[in-house]
């Protein structure tokens, strides 16, 4: 009884050190980068109250970068 209890209660952080190991040793993609803008206002009413427009570009990676067999 006092083993299934030790086990019960330890359990959930095992569980979690499992996941977290797993995660780990998972190879990390490579993922495009962003690059935010933000551009000044243009005058308008709304633009003085807001700011400028904003804007995100990313730069992709090759499908040559990719692996074989892994897909996007």
């Amino acid at each position: 009884m006092i083993r299934g209890q030790k086990f019960h209660k330890t359990l959930p952080s095992k569980i979690k050190q499992a996941e977290q190991a797993w995660l780990e040793s998972q190879p990390k993609p490579k993922t495009p980068k962003p690059r935010f803008i933000e551009h000044p206002p243009d005058g308008s009413e709304a633009q003085q109250i807001l700011g400028g427009a904003l804007e995100a570009r990313y730069e992709f990676i090759d499908d040559d970068d990719v692996p074989n067999g892994e897909t996007r």
